[in-house]
C-alpha cells in the first residue's frame, strides 16, 4: 500500500481525528501515487497515523477512513461503518419520520459518501474518486445492513468534475420509483428522487421545522416561507402551527409544483399562495407594496461556497434579512438560516444584527440551532457544522 509521509507539525490535526490531509501537508510518497488508491499516512518519523484514499491532484489530497493500524479497508470495514451509522440514526430519528440521512460523509468517517433514506429506498451520492473506486463494496454493505427496496445514485454535484468524474444518475440496486412519499414529524411529503434537487429533499431542517411550527407560529398567523423548496417550513406551520395563510416563494417551478402537491397531501393547500421568482426581487416587491407577516423563514441556498466570496455572501444575506425585518409585524417571529460552512454562527448573528440596526427592529434571540441530529456535527471536524439558524422574535412595541 502507498505510504504517505506528512511534514513535521502537521500530525497534530490527524491525531485529533480530523479526516483530511492537505496537499501542502505532504512530505513524501513511497512511490508515485495513483489517483483514488488506498494509502497509509505516517508522520515525518514514520509512525502510523491513519489509512485512507488519495487524490494527489486535489487540494484535500488524502481523505481518512480509519485511524486504526490493524483495520483493513475491505468489505467488512464498510459493513461495520455503515452498521454503526444505521444504529445511530435509529437512536435519533423519531418514529414518525421515514426520511433521514443515513451516511453524512466525513461526519460518519466515510468521506465522499452521502446516503439518504426515503421510506425504504436509498439515494446515494458519491463525490470523490476514492469513494467511487470503493462504491461496489459500499453498495453491497448497504444492501446487507439496511435491506432497502432499491438504491438510486444521484452523483450530480459539480465537485465530481474536480475529481475527474462524470455526473451520474442511475439505479444501483432493485427498483426505484421516480417519487416516494415520506413522513417528517408525522407530516407527509412527496420526494422527487429522479430529477429532483440534491438527493430529492432537504432533510437537515427537520428539527428546525418542528421547532418553528410548535413555538413560533400561532393559530391564524400569516407566514412567509422564502426559498420554500418542497414547502417544508410552510406545511409544518400550516399543519402543526395552524397558520392562516402561507406565502411560499421559490425560483424553481418543479419545487413549487411539488410543494403544492405536498400541501394538498396534507389537506392545507387552501391556505397557500405560491410565488415563483427570485426571492431577492419577490421580497423587495412584497416589502415595497406594504405586505406584513407574523412569521418569516428565510432559508436560502449556500451563498458562500468558498472563503473568497464571504463578503459578497454577507451582502446577499443582509439584503434578504432587511426585507424580512421590514415586513415583520410587532411581536412576530423570524428565522434566518445559512447552510454555508464559511458563514459561521457569529457571522450570521453579525449580519442579522446589522439588518436589525438598519431597520430599527428590536429582536429577542430565542435559539441558535444547527442541522438535525442525523446530519451529525463532529467536534473534531468543524467543517461538519454547516447549517445555522437563528430564531428571533420582534418586541411588541414600535418606535
Amino acid at each position: 500500500m502507498l505510504q504517505v509521509s506528512i511534514k513535521r507539525g502537521r500530525e497534530k490535526r490527524i491525531r485529533g481525528f480530523h479526516p483530511w490531509v492537505y496537499k501542502n501537508d505532504i512530505l513524501s510518497f513511497s512511490r508515485k501515487p495513483k489517483p483514488g488508491e488506498l494509502c497509509v499516512v505516517r508522520d515525518y518519523r514514520g509512525a502510523f497515523l491513519a489509512k485512507g484514499y488519495i487524490n494527489p491532484d486535489s487540494y484535500i489530497a488524502v481523505r481518512i477512513l480509519t485511524f486504526k493500524k490493524d483495520e483493513e479497508l475491505d468489505y467488512d470495514f464498510f459493513r461495520r461503518r455503515i452498521g454503526e451509522a444505521y444504529e445511530y440514526r435509529k437512536s435519533v430519528v423519531p418514529p414518525d419520520t421515514t426520511g433521514f440521512r443515513l451516511i453524512h460523509s466525513e461526519a460518519d468517517f466515510l468521506p465522499g459518501l452521502i446516503v439518504d433514506y426515503y421510506s425504504g429506498y436509498l439515494v446515494v451520492q458519491v463525490t470523490t474518486l476514492g469513494m467511487e473506486i470503493l462504491k461496489e463494496k459500499v453498495v453491497r454493505a448497504l444492501v446487507d445492513v439496511v435491506k432497502p427496496k432499491g438504491i438510486y445514485e444521484k452523483s450530480t454535484v459539480q465537485t465530481r468534475e474536480l475529481e475527474g468524474l462524470p455526473l451520474v444518475e442511475q439505479t444501483l440496486y432493485g427498483d426505484v420509483p421516480e417519487r416516494v412519499v415520506i413522513t417528517e414529524n408525522g407530516i407527509r411529503f412527496t420526494v422527487q428522487i429522479v430529477g429532483g434537487q440534491k438527493t430529492g429533499y432537504f432533510l437537515d431542517q427537520r428539527e428546525n421545522k418542528l421547532l418553528f411550527a410548535r413555538e413560533f407560529v400561532r393559530e391564524g398567523d400569516r407566514v412567509l416561507d422564502a426559498f420554500c423548496h418542497l414547502g417544508g417550513f410552510g406545511i409544518h406551520a400550516a399543519v402543526l402551527g395552524k397558520a392562516g395563510e402561507i406565502v411560499a416563494v421559490d425560483s424553481s417551478q418543479l419545487a413549487l409544483d411539488l410543494a403544492k402537491e405536498n400541501a394538498e397531501l396534507n389537506g392545507v393547500a387552501d391556505r397557500f399562495r405560491f410565488v415563483k421568482g427570485d426571492a431577492f426581487k419577490v421580497l423587495k416587491e412584497m416589502q415595497l407594496s406594504g405586505e406584513k407577516f407574523d412569521s418569516i423563514v428565510i432559508d436560502p441556498p449556500a451563498f458562500a461556497k468558498s472563503k473568497t466570496v464571504v463578503e459578497q455572501a454577507k451582502r446577499g444575506y443582509k439584503e434578504l434579512f432587511l426585507r424580512g425585518l421590514k415586513m415583520l409585524k410587532p411581536g412576530g417571529s423570524i428565522v434566518v438560516c445559512s447552510c454555508s460552512h464559511h458563514i459561521t454562527p457569529p457571522i450570521l448573528e453579525e449580519i442579522l444584527l446589522s439588518a436589525a440596526y438598519d431597520t430599527r427592529t428590536p429582536l429577542r434571540v430565542l435559539y441558535t440551532t444547527y442541522q438535525a441530529k442525523d446530519h451529525p456535527f463532529v467536534l473534531q471536524i468543524p467543517e461538519s457544522r454547516y447549517l445555522k439558524c437563528i430564531f428571533a422574535r420582534r418586541f411588541q412595541w414600535e418606535v
